[in-house]
This record gives structure tokens, C-alpha cells and sequence, in this order.
């Protein structure tokens, strides 16, 4: 079973934020999920620094109007095979990866890539390509033949899928088969939960007086990080590749939820931007992008920078 969303929502986000003018337009069907980190690294990566190929443009012979990107590759415009001569990392040679360009100019994008992240809902599993801008149903999520209803999934550094209830932590395999971990006591009203590099779970609230900031451990152990006032989080947090925490805060913006980044230390807040949608419950930060589902199910591409 696909879902097909026909359309990315694109939302910027930034200390002052204008009136948005951004042509946003429904991204169709998709279920209502909360998303993970990516299911592979397939193609996260730039092939190098620059993500361009030697500069060969005088050896070639091209002329410096036909190379305007001096990637060595004449334009298409200049009866040459490079798709955009604006971008070094862009022709006929480059590496492709996991973005939204077609790095090899050869009419696909993305191809032979798993471009993917997990996404669920409180029973169900989802494999969301945001590129592709598609949702395929993964399977049920199950616990020894039980159904369980997930607080939040994410992936931790050995590329096992990892999700939280109100009782148990759990690890899932990609069609939704899930083994304990470890019982625990969560504490109420977590929605947010993020592993970082180290292989750190973090936990938050979306209600409390006031809302905090936990760690979980493998053993089921919960410790207190810090108060996340006056924040709460609206759905879900994230770490990045730099282990920065953010989440995603609600109430305070208008009726549109905040970006907001955590200290994983103390759990001290600054509010990074509003992101012009509500109810953004799930992120994910995938293939050098930061992605946002919405209870409408919407997917969100954040300027977080």
C-alpha cells in the first residue's frame, strides 16, 4: 500500500520570520506519522568536499562561458551535457545522492539510493521518501503478538530501530516486529524522544509543571535532564549530526509551533524560529535535511540555520 503526496511543503524558519510567501500547498494523503531518523545512509554524503569534479575546463578546451561553474563539463546550452552550470557539484560525473537535485544530469534523481525515513503512527509502520515525496505502509507495529502504541521512534548509531510506550522500551525491525529492551517506568506525557551519536535517549514532555527533559538508558532507567519551560513540546525532538537537541514547541507562536533548541546538558531552551504550521509532532534529520510531519499530514522541509 503508497501513499503518494503530490507536493512538498516547504517552511522556513529563522530568529525573525516574515509573512510567509512560500506557495504552500498540501502534500495529499499522507497517514499521520511521527518520523525517525533516516533507515539507511545510502547517499547522505557530498562524493567530496565540493562536491565537484577536478577542474579540467582548460584542459577540455571549454570556454570559460560554457564552464561558468569551472566543474570542467560544457554547458547545455553550449551543445554540452552539464544540467547546471551554476553548481559545481552538478554534471554528467558527479556522485549522486539522497537531495532534491539530479546530480548526474541523467534525467533520474536519486537512483539506486535508499532515500527513506521511518515514520509511525500509534500502530503502524511508514517508510517516507521526501524526495519522491511518497509513504509506503511498512506493517503493524507488534510486541509478542500484542499491539503496542508508540510514544516515538528514532534510530540509534548501530542503525537499530528504537521506539518507546508508557511501559516498555523497544527495538523494531523494518516491517514492525518489535522485541523489549527493557521495561520502564516512562514519565507522563512524553511525546519526543532522540538518540544521539553516543547512543543517548532522550525523552520529552508535551505537558508538565513544568515540562522536562529525560534521559533513558537500555536498562529502562529515566533521569531527569532539566525543565524545558516555558516550553512543551509539541510532538517530537531531534538530534542532529552535530548532537545538537531541538524540538518542536507549541502555544507560543500564534497558534504556529516554535523550532526551539535544547541544551542536552541542562535542558535550557532558545527558540530558534516559528515554522508557520501547527501541531508538528515528528522531525527527522535525514540526508543533511530536517524534515517535519503535521497532524494533517503534511511533510515540512525546516530552515533551521
Amino acid at each position: 500500500m503508497k501513499y503518494i503526496a503530490p507536493l512538498l511543503l516547504i517552511i522556513a524558519c529563522g530568529e525573525q520570520v516574515p509573512e510567509p510567501n512560500w506557495g504552500q500547498v498540501d502534500a495529499g494523503s499522507l497517514p499521520s506519522a511521527d518520523a525517525g531518523s533516516t533507515s539507511g545512509d545510502s547517499g547522505s554524503a557530498a562524493p567530496d568536499a565540493s562536491g565537484a569534479a577536478p577542474d579540467a575546463s582548460s584542459d577540455a578546451g571549454i570556454s570559460e562561458e560554457c564552464d561558468r561553474d569551472e566543474d570542467g563539463y560544457a554547458a547545455e546550452r553550449c551543445g554540452g551535457d552539464d544540467c547546471d552550470d551554476a553548481n559545481r557539484g552538478i554534471h554528467p560525473d558527479a556522485e549522486e545522492r539522497c537531495s532534491f537535485e539530479d546530480e548526474n544530469c541523467d534525467g533520474d534523481n536519486n537512483e539506486g539510493l535508499d532515500c527513506t525515513f521511518f515514520a509511525h503512527g500509534p500502530s503502524e509502520l511508514y517508510s517516507v521518501d521526501p524526495f519522491s515525496q511518497t509513504v509506503e505502509r511498512l506493517g503493524a507495529t507488534t510486541l509478542n503478538g500484542r499491539g503496542v502504541s508508540l510514544f516515538d521512534i528514532d534510530v540509534d548509531p548501530d542503525g537499530q530501530l528504537i521506539g518507546v510506550t508508557g511501559d516498555r522500551l523497544i527495538r523494531f525491525d523494518e516491517e514492525g516486529r518489535g522485541t523489549t529492551i527493557a521495561e520502564v517506568r516512562t514519565p507522563s506525557s512524553i511525546n519526543g524522544l532522540a538518540i544521539d551519536s553516543r547512543g543517548t535517549i532522550y525523552l520529552t514532555q508535551s505537558s508538565g509543571s513544568p515540562a522536562q527533559a529525560f534521559t533513558l538508558t537500555l536498562d529502562g532507567t529515566v533521569t531527569p535532564v532539566g525543565s524545558l519551560d516555558p516550553y512543551v513540546s509539541s510532538g517530537d525532538c531531534v538530534v542532529l549530526k552535530d548532537d545538537s537537541l531541538l524540538m518542536t514547541a507549541s502555544g507560543l507562536a500564534g497558534g504556529n509551533d516554535v523550532l526551539v533548541y535544547v541544551d542536552s546538558r541542562n535542558a535550557e531552551t532558545r527558540a530558534i524560529g516559528t515554522m508557520g504550521a501547527s501541531t508538528v509532532y515528528a522531525l527527522s534529520a535525514s540526508f543533511g535535511f530536517l524534515f517535519g510531519l503535521t497532524n494533517e499530514g503534511r511533510v515540512l522541509l525546516v530552515n533551521y540555520e
